[in-house]
């Protein structure tokens, strides 16, 4: 992932691979502002075409979750790359699945990002200010379907831009009350004894049954979340 490369790269972080990348969660540990950072890079599911496939992805999730212990999650991070001028029924059907991990509670600790602004060519003027309005829909539509959070942020794949997600999650735990809530999936896990039966727990997670949902309607072709 290009955000994770661009942590990389600028801030104090290393890398490493729990399994094969393409099957499983990618683990980094980054410090910022002094604040220890733990980064899940979650696998995508776009190659998954049965609910099988990709109820198997949740379980890895799920496992990485258990491993770090779910009380500490601070946030959750949405990629979406600008070069897709809209929310398309893909995209829309990725957001309801990061609602049902989430839970209403927690929308406000997740941070929607667009991505590939440096692949674009604004040199013409009159193409950067199509493309800001663009970003401006973009928006319009995410408060639509998450209106109580996130907050959407510019990744331009340089030595700043990634930083502002980390100190959006920094000043919220700095000035909150009380410690962010528990995603709900990772509530279900517990309460479903995922240590016990682990596909039987996903599957009965609101993630695994709006996952169902959603493959009917776009047969596969999902993305993928991080979560801090």
């Amino acid at each position: 992932m290009r955000w994770v490369y661009a942590l990389c790269q600028h801030a104090s972080l290393t890398a490493f691979t729990i399994l094969p990348a393409t099957k499983t969660c990618k683990r980094y540990q980054a410090k910022h502002r002094g604040k220890q950072f733990t980064i899940i890079d979650t696998p995508g599911l776009a190659d998954k075409k049965t609910l099988d496939e990709n109820l198997e992805i949740l379980g890895r999730i799920a496992s990485e979750l258990s491993k770090m212990g779910q009380e500490h999650v601070t946030g959750v991070i949405y990629f979406h790359s600008i070069q897709n001028i809209r929310l398309g029924a893909v995209d829309k059907a990725n957001i309801r699945i990061l609602k049902a991990i989430c839970g209403e509670p927690f929308f406000p600790n997740v941070a929607f990002v667009t991505s590939r602004w440096d692949c674009i060519d604004f040199s013409n003027p009159e193409f950067k200010r199509q493309y800001d309005t663009i970003n401006h829909h973009l928006e319009l539509e995410r408060r639509n379907l998450l209106p109580k959070g996130p907050r959407i942020f510019k990744f331009l794949n340089d030595g700043k831009s990634h930083k502002d997600v980390l100190d959006y999650f920094f000043a919220d735990q700095a000035n909150a009350a009380a410690p962010p809530p528990q995603l709900l999936f990772a509530q279900e896990l517990k309460r479903y004894r995922f240590e016990k039966r682990p596909s039987r727990a996903v599957r009965k997670t609101e993630a695994g049954k709006q996952m169902e949902v959603e493959l009917k309607k776009v047969g596969g072709q999902f993305s993928c979340c991080t979560i801090l």
